[in-house]
């Protein structure tokens, strides 16, 4: 969202006199002038009238200024040709430079106990640290020139340092607040005779209306703008002009009357183009508001372009705010215009400085500054009303009782809710918990009945078919003690003895592959598949086939010996029960996932059956998929042909490389 202008003005000089004849008639009282006061004098003088319209002339002027002061030990001028040096970088947007001549103006002033200077110089010190984005230091300075103007009784200054305060509640946020201090501010200088003070009224009417802009009431805004444009023309303010021409574009584009919008933005750029007034800030501005309308009329190559323009001067400011709000807008620019890797890199920086701008501490220390302020403020109002203070003392004891007796209700109902909320929360993690150990408890007895299985199977296979075929050998080796020296009935024997053994090796083989497939260790899971899918159709009963897309490294091991049991159970099912002719096995690899389809030609079962029946199979094949964080659908029916089994897994997790251990 768009972050409105708000008018850093009020940078006030002692000595202010007028138009383009005064500065020609400054500058013929230097010719044959010798270094004195008066010369000084006329030296800040032109300083600050040409700030905006020859930054470079008027800081040769200040510099020459502050050298004749120090130079003759006139400590006053010194610190008002300071001041005005410093006006004069903070128009060019250099507002380090800036600040530090501000601080020595400061000093200045404080050593020669001029209240008025210290509090001028606090105005123009928390401007510049307003556009620099430290908005807590920068309320700290605005109200402790208010405090010195309340005590002086300062007619001039008051109503800025009220916009001031305005300004700063604005920049965070706080519109309400802003909004008071800005109407105070305005009733306050209608209130002043009709001189030069008056004459601020166009910047304190336009902060009024960035406000109701912001609160998105775009009517009362123009109406504010429209009312402080006539002050800034009489004024020959071309800095109000300009901005307001910049808030009154916002204002109609946001109400979708892009023409009026264009018109008024047209008229700003007019003001910065003839080099009227300078200034990167607001011109960022400028330059953002048109980005935004162009891309609300769907012209993003111009919206782009504008959206650029004003980023690269946020950058050269190094304003966070402007940087957030810069990024955020050329985001959605891009994105409009379908650059979404662009787009995606804006997003980011602008969470950058967003997550910057984050400060808990900014707010705190503005109310405690507030707090003192209104503090002083009305122990003076105490002091000027002793007697109906001590009428109202008895009410606010009153009110007291009554607020503290609410707060004590309160706290009661907070604390009973509290209780009730933390007996329940206790509840639901017992019951959590239970189900987490349940969960366990039937993960664990899986994988022991799964492991109980195997043992058995591998006693059986070495009692069924090894112990056979060794008994066998031992009988024919036997044979061979007991033969004649026939040596034909000898090598018969020894044949025999050969084809024992290489039965036995070969069974040996087969129960080493179903404990745990060498080709699996060694290869992975594809090639592993291979060997199996091998071995089933040498049946000539199934004809199974593996095929893969999209997957050239191998998964993590834990992922491998896992899908390589579920498969192994799964197809172990279809040849027990399917009564299948054709297996299929598909892995696919998309941009976050990896698909594993399983289907056969065979018989269908009932799902329901399957899940809730107590064998070990279906627990299995959950406990490890549990254990690799995949997910299953199963699509079957009994009485129909065909099933298909679908893994889903995540494919960051299936390629990371882990050492967890498993049992198999």
């Amino acid at each position: 969202m768009r972050v409105i202008s708000i008018l850093f003005f009020c940078l006030y000089s002692f000595a202010s006199f007028g138009q383009t004849e005064l500065i020609d008639s400054l500058q013929n009282i230097l010719k044959n002038q010798p270094d004195d006061s008066t010369k000084a004098t006329v030296l800040g003088d032109l300083c600050w009238h040409l700030k905006y319209s020859d930054p470079p002339k008027a800081l040769e002027y200040g510099y020459e200024s502050i050298q004749i002061a120090e130079k003759k030990g006139y400590l006053a001028l010194q610190a008002y040709a300071s001041n005005n040096v410093g006006v004069v970088f903070w128009a060019k947007s250099d507002y380090d430079s800036a600040a530090y001549y501000l601080d020595k103006t400061r000093e200045l002033y404080s050593s020669l106990e001029n209240e008025r200077g210290v509090a001028v110089t606090s105005v123009n010190l928390g401007l510049i640290l307003q556009n620099m984005g430290d908005y807590d230091t920068s309320l700290e300075y605005q109200l402790e020139a208010l405090r010195i103007v309340n005590n002086l009784e300062d007619q001039g200054l008051k109503g800025s340092v009220l916009t001031n305060i305005g300004n700063v509640h604005f920049l965070n946020e706080k519109f309400d607040k802003a909004k008071s201090y800005y109407f105070e501010a305005l009733e306050f200088k209608k209130s002043l005779p009709d001189d030069q003070f008056r004459q601020n009224l166009q910047k304190t009417l336009l902060n009024i209306g960035n406000v109701y802009d912001r609160l998105n009431n775009q009517d009362s805004a123009i109406y504010y703008f429209q009312e402080a444009l006539p002050y800034a023309i009489d004024a020959n303010d071309t800095k109000s002009q300009a901005l307001i021409y910049t808030d009154l574009g916002h204002a109609y584009s946001e109400k979708g009357d892009y023409i009026l919008a264009n018109n008024n933005f047209e008229k700003a750029m007019k003001i910065y183009s003839s080099g009227s007034y300078e200034n990167d800030y607001d011109y960022s501005i400028l330059l953002y508001s048109l980005a935004q309308n162009e891309l609300r009329r769907e012209n993003t190559r111009g919206a782009i372009t504008f959206a650029e323009q004003s980023l690269e001067l946020s950058k050269k400011l190094n304003n966070l705010n402007r940087l957030k709000d810069g990024y955020g807008l050329l985001a959605e620019v891009y994105e409009a215009n379908n650059q979404f890797g662009d787009a995606l890199n804006a997003h980011k920086f602008q969470k950058i400085y967003a997550d910057s701008l984050l400060n808990i501490e900014t707010n705190k220390e503005i109310a405690e500054l507030e707090t003192k302020y209104e503090t002083e403020k009305k122990d003076q109002q105490i002091i000027l009303l002793d007697q109906e203070n001590s009428l109202q003392q008895a009410t606010n004891q009153r009110n007291f009782i009554i607020i503290l007796a609410l707060f004590f209700v309160l706290l009661l109902l907070l604390l009973v809710f509290y209780l009730w909320r933390k007996q329940s929360r206790i509840s639901q993690q017992k019951v959590l918990s239970e189900q987490k150990t349940r969960l366990r408890e039937a993960q664990i007895q899986a994988v022991i009945s799964s492991e109980e299985k195997e043992r058995k199977r591998f006693a059986s296979d070495l009692h069924d078919s090894m112990g056979q075929l060794v008994s066998a050998l031992t009988m024919n080796i036997q044979g061979l003690k007991s033969t004649s020296n026939d040596p034909l009935v000898r090598n018969e024997i020894v044949d025999n003895s050969t084809v024992l053994l290489n039965d036995i090796q070969r069974e040996i083989r087969n129960i080493a592959f179903n404990l745990m497939p060498q080709v699996l260790t060694k290869e992975g899971l594809i090639p592993a598949l291979q060997e199996l899918i091998a071995r089933i159709n040498k049946s000539n009963q199934v004809n199974a086939k593996v095929q893969v897309f999209g997957i050239d490294a191998r998964l993590n091991e834990v992922f491998e010996i896992s899908l390589y049991r579920i498969l192994q159970e799964w197809i172990s099912n279809i040849l027990k029960y399917a009564e299948a002719t054709e297996i299929l096995i598909q892995f696919t690899a998309h941009e976050e996932e990896i698909i594993i389809t399983v289907e056969d030609n065979g018989n269908g079962f009932d799902l329901n059956t399957f899940e809730n029946s107590k064998g070990n199979g279906w627990r299995n094949i959950n406990t490890r998929l549990n254990l690799i964080k995949g997910s299953m659908d199963i699509d079957t029916m009994q009485g129909r042909k065909n099933t298909m089994l679908t893994l889903i897994l995540d494919k960051s997790l299936a390629f990371k490389t882990t050492q967890v251990e498993m049992n198999t």
